[in-house]
């Protein structure tokens, strides 16, 4: 299923919202890739995933599933914060 039809499932009220989120994700994991001086074929043997998944991922062309990003921010060090201020 692409990206497109996934945001499609989300109720139109919270869609804009949760399409935020996961493009902060993207900007987030690239900043902190950026910070650990690790360029994306790095992060991405790091990570034991692909080239393309990390640069898929910056790019905004694709978010990675709920398990994968914990591990993702797990290796990379990035706080994780369910919930509202």
């Amino acid at each position: 299923m692409n990206k497109a039809k996934r945001i499609d499932r989300i109720p139109s009220k919270y869609r804009k919202a949760v399409e935020k989120q996961l493009e902060n994700i993207s900007s987030v994991i690239q900043t902190r890739r950026n910070e650990m001086k690790l360029t994306q074929e790095q992060l991405a043997e790091k990570l034991d995933v692909s080239v393309l998944t990390v640069q898929f991922i910056e790019q905004r062309r694709r978010f990675p599933s709920l398990p994968i990003l914990f591990y993702i921010c797990r290796v990379m060090e990035i706080p994780i914060k369910i919930g509202q201020d």
